[in-house]
Formats: C-alpha cells, structure tokens, sequence
C-alpha cells in the first residue's frame, strides 16, 4: 500500500490540525490527509491521531486512524459539539423519553445505538446514554456488553460537553444523575 500527499486544492471538510470526533473514538486530531493507493485505485483518507484526555494514566501512542473522506460523515466522523448542541443534549438526558424500545434484542439495539450514534452526533450519544441509563437499570443482571458500551457513550458524551459548555464533567454528570432518575418512575 503506497502513501502520497494530496495534491493542492483537493477538497476535504477537515483540514490537518483540526479537532474532530470520531464515533466512538472521540475527539481526534486530523494530522493529515493522505491518498493511499490500494491495488488500481487510489483513495483519500483522513489520518487521524485519538486525543488522549488529560488525566490518561498512559503516554503509550495509539496508531492512527484511517478514515476515506468519501464517506467520513457516513462513518461519524464530525466537527465537535457546539455551546448549542450541548444544551440540546442536556434537554435530551432531563427529559424523561428513552428514545429506543426496551424489548428489542440486544443485537438490534446496539446497532441502532451505533447507528444514531455515527449518523446524529453528540445528540446521538445523549439518545443512546439516556437508553443505556435505562436499560442497565431495568435489566435484574446487567450484560458486560451494555455496561461497555453505556461506560463508553457516558465517558464520550461528558467529555465533549464538558468542553463545549466549559462545566467539569463532574458536576455535568451530577446534575444529570437527577434527571436520569426520573426516567425510572412510573408514568402517571
């Protein structure tokens, strides 16, 4: 697989340097964009680097990730929260809606989980954490599965509104416990 530098003035949405998040990555840096030739064909892609938070234990280097441009939004590749999305993912935690349906199998709701997820952004992640909320708490034995993924969304979900609204995430995470537990009691 060979590497070349784009050549000037090719189009791309995420410039190097510049912040992004990806999926169930995080935020990331854009450190370059790369054409890659696999076979016959030559492909653009983003080259991604994870950005560590600044309370990681670990200073091991991630390898980078490689995401074609051509269908980067598609695999939830996107610009970071803004002020006004954090606080229409905060009206999404409060609220007592659960988005998804409890009796579905697991295997269909993680897909539509990761799905809502890559295709709505941070709202995606607000909808998916007030489920997973949900879900672990009415499950009599939470699955390691929904436990994994509702850490992973929770631990995404308040870092990046953390930033966007520049609240700690502690005391963000504290003001929506409140507001998850009224997504347990019973309609009236």
């Amino acid at each position: 697989m060979e590497t070349q530098t784009p050549k000037e003035g090719t189009q791309t949405e995420f410039l190097p340097g510049t912040s992004v998040i990806y999926a169930m990555h995080g935020k990331c840096h854009v450190l370059g964009v790369e054409v890659r030739s696999l076979g016959e064909e030559s492909i653009l892609f983003y080259k991604l680097e994870i950005k560590k938070s600044s309370f990681s234990r670990t200073h091991k280097q991630e390898t980078a990730i490689w995401v074609p441009v051509a269908n980067a939004k598609d695999r939830g590749l996107r610009t970071p929260m803004t002020r006004e999305e954090a606080e229409s993912a905060m009206k999404i935690l409060l609220s007592r809606e659960y988005y998804f349906k409890i009796q579905e199998s697991w295997t269909v709701l993680q897909h539509q989980l990761e799905t809502t997820i890559r295709q709505e952004g941070g709202i995606g992640l607000a909808k998916a954490a007030s489920f997973l909320f949900v879900l672990r708490k009415k499950q009599i034995v939470p699955s390691s599965e929904v436990i994994k993924l509702q850490e992973t969304v929770h631990k995404l979900l308040f870092r990046e509104m953390s930033d966007a609204l520049d609240i700690p995430p502690r005391i963000l995470e504290e003001k929506v416990q409140k507001g998850f537990r009224s997504k347990l009691l019973p309609d009236t």
